[in-house]
């Protein structure tokens, strides 16, 4: 099987506790490869609310992802992302830093406030500077991503960005919890041609994974977005179901979804196809 997954949290993982990516006991790694035949996978780059010289953590995170991903198998395609636009602190120069680095995709905050936005813990919207970001954003190239936007957020920056996306959110109507996404947020994430990444977080699913995963393509599906749903696991930055908690159950993952009945043509859109056609327009 093909397999695009929009975000892990592995970069960090490896940086902090100075791990190979080849063969390292996280949840992602290199040695999972031999399960697919193309393999796309967001390597996020991890930037908390409150850290100190955030711009300084990332440079040395990239480094060492770069360095370690030198070794990567030839089936798998690594993407750079930053989650955390407090990354940037005041500078919107760094934008075109991080583009420079080859970042494909920014996270616009965390849970909390930063200078751009509100996140999911936060009851800030969008600031002048945060609006300034994205208008760059657009100029650039670099993807916004409103996964951790709250609500007041998220509504105004939709009306600005040109490329959006939600690497790791879920259905709102499914599971009543800030970080996942109304029907009316869908929708307009579909309507400006970008993709949803569902989440395998126990605490954004709401009840048993595998159940809720599918509860949520369903009502997905029933939206009219079969071209918008993918995957966003969000491996190595939270605590998965024991059923769910590495890359090398994925696999299992796709038959259980078979199983009930979603035929293979859209399990390949999810897995695969919506992800790969939406990066490949970038």
């Amino acid at each position: 099987m093909n397999y695009f997954d929009l975000h892990c949290d592995t970069t960090y993982e490896c940086y902090k506790t100075d791990v190979a990516m080849r063969r390292n006991g996280l949840a992602v790694s290199f040695d999972y490869a031999h399960l697919f035949d193309k393999w796309q996978q967001v390597f996020a780059v991890w930037i908390s609310d409150d850290t100190k010289n955030p711009y300084g953590l990332y440079k040395k995170i990239i480094k060492d992802f770069k360095c370690k991903a030198r070794r990567k198998p030839e089936n798998l395609n690594p993407i750079l992302a930053v989650e955390g636009g407090s990354v940037i602190e005041r500078n919107i120069n760094r934008l075109d830093k991080l583009r420079e680095d080859g970042v494909k995709i920014l996270t616009l905050t965390w849970n909390g406030e930063n200078a751009i936005a509100g996140g999911s813990k936060s009851g800030a919207g969008l600031s002048r500077f945060g609006r300034k970001v994205i208008k760059r954003m657009n100029e650039i190239g670099l993807v916004c991503d409103f996964s951790h936007l709250n609500d007041k957020s998220f509504f105004s920056a939709i009306d600005i960005a040109e490329r959006v996306i939600a690497t790791h959110s879920n259905c709102r109507a499914i599971y009543d919890h800030k970080r996942n996404l109304t029907d009316e947020q869908l929708k307009l994430i579909a309507d400006k041609g970008g993709i949803i990444g569902l989440c395998f977080f126990p605490g954004f699913l709401g009840g048993d994974t595998f159940q809720k995963i599918y509860e949520n393509i369903y009502h997905m599906l029933e939206l009219g977005l079969e071209n918008h749903i993918a995957i966003g696991s969000d491996f190595d930055g939270a605590d998965m179901d024991s059923r769910l908690e590495n890359i090398g159950d994925i696999p299992s993952l796709y038959f259980r979804l078979s199983e009930k009945c979603i035929n293979d043509r859209v399990l390949n859109k999810i897995f695969y196809e919506n992800a790969a056609n939406y990066m490949l327009n970038l």
